[in-house]
């Protein structure tokens, strides 16, 4: 055999074999990678889809979100709203887990819950770490004192002092607006897992002397105690709009509640729900995104 013949011999073997041990090694590789691409690429809506449940984070909070103790039956306006939402999207809902407010966004990153199921200002703090449904209803929030105290009464400014202190629930908006717009004064904080009955109980027990909060809470809480809190004279603190919260970088997910939400108020089933619970004390509606043509 010629020299130049077992030369090309060899060097054709070594090619094969080269080409061999490459596709061997991609071959095995290749269903990881298939894998692990599949996973990085579905997403919240993805999920939801496959499993037909969005999983429920929630506080008891009336009167949007009421649980009886006895039974573990939820009820409440933001109940009525979601279970709908749940209906005209053909999905289950599941409500997974009582949430700690300041944890609540961590919590959805971590796909422990796939949205919040309760209603919550959209504060820039919250809007840095998560995402909000389209707002629900706008809540005006206001400073509630104890019956005889007029120290602040058409003028809040003087609750920004020291000697001032107010009762405020961890990662809530009444810690939230205590500590933005009253930044001088003593701040009592409760724990997460607190109610908004405690946060009036502890100005009526004068553990603190005022509690920034909305007027839905309060008259949850006036039912069963009353004369014993009031606002403090003036406009409203602030006016903001409430939301669910939602996982960040979500867009299809949250395309899918916003629809949901918006077709629930256009076809008045919002309002029904907003005035079955509202009471004495109104909620303020969306504007609609249309105008009724005049009467001809």
């Amino acid at each position: 055999m010629k020299l130049s013949h077992l030369l090309l011999i060899v060097l054709v073997s070594a090619v094969t074999a080269f080409a061999v041990t490459t596709y061997i090694v991609v071959e095995r590789a290749e269903p990881k990678a298939q894998t692990a691409v599949a996973a990085a690429k579905e997403t919240r809506l993805d999920a939801v889809k496959k499993s037909g449940v969005i999983r429920c984070g929630y506080i008891v909070w009336p009167p949007f979100l009421t649980r009886d103790p006895n039974t573990g039956k939820f009820g409440g306006m933001t109940y009525d709203l979601v279970e709908e939402i749940g209906r005209q999207l053909h999905l289950k809902i599941e409500w997974t887990g009582e949430i700690a407010m300041g944890q609540m966004l961590a919590d959805l990153a971590l796909n422990r819950y796939d949205m919040i199921c309760d209603p919550f200002v959209e504060t820039p703090g919250r809007a840095r770490e998560g995402d909000f449904t389209l707002p629900l209803f706008y809540a005006p929030v206001y400073l509630y004192v104890r019956k005889d105290d007029t120290r602040f009464d058409n003028d809040y400014a003087r609750a920004d002092r020291p000697d001032i202190k107010f009762a405020a629930l961890d990662g809530e908006y009444s810690a939230i607006a205590a500590n933005d717009d009253f930044p001088d004064a003593a701040k009592l904080s409760l724990p997460q897992m607190s109610s908004a009955v405690d946060l009036f109980m502890s100005v009526a027990g004068k553990k603190a002397d005022v509690v920034v909060e909305d007027p839905y809470a309060f008259s949850d809480y006036s039912a069963g105690n009353p004369g014993l809190l009031r606002p403090a004279a003036g406009s409203p603190l602030h006016v903001t709009a409430t939301s669910m919260p939602i996982p960040a970088n979500e867009p299809g997910f949250k395309d899918m509640i916003d629809h949901a939400v918006a077709y629930l108020q256009d076809s008045g089933f919002t309002d029904k729900v907003l005035d079955k619970y509202e009471g004495s004390v109104k909620f303020i509606r969306p504007a609609k995104a249309y105008r009724e043509p005049a009467a001809p």
